[in-house]
């Protein structure tokens, strides 16, 4: 069922290993679900090298990190964080992220949620 959900969102553990992924998240990003999983979400989803000012992976650590301490949602600012294509080229791409806990019954934080939004078309026709 979580798969399916017409949101975009993947679930890590507290290592940023991924867990599970939507199909909607999928298609935004172009992943195969089998090449995600158990892999460190800021490996799977490097920052273009070829943009010296992209700091989405160093954005996305420090919110995970918050929500492991403080054990809150934390809701990002839209952030550019361009996606590498097949060809290992980097797509101009922008989210609006947030990060949520998910607690067994014993209050210990198990996961995180990541959601992504893509408002990449959006923003670019703002810019216009």
């Amino acid at each position: 069922m979580f798969e399916n959900l017409p949101n975009q969102y993947i679930v890590i553990d507290p290592q940023r290993l991924i867990v599970a992924a939507t199909d909607s998240f999928l298609a935004a990003t172009g992943k195969q679900r089998n090449d995600i999983l158990g892999r460190d979400i800021l490996v799977t989803f490097p920052d273009n090298p070829n943009d010296p000012t992209a700091n989405g992976t160093t954005v996305l650590r420090q919110s995970i990190e918050r929500v492991l301490a403080t054990r809150e949602t934390d809701i990002l600012p839209i952030q550019r964080y361009d996606m590498e294509l097949p060809d290992g080229s980097y797509e101009e791409r922008y989210w609006q992220p947030l990060n949520a806990p998910v607690s067994d019954s014993n209050g210990d934080i198990r996961y995180v949620l990541h959601g992504a939004e893509d408002v990449t078309a959006q923003v670019l026709a703002n810019q216009d």
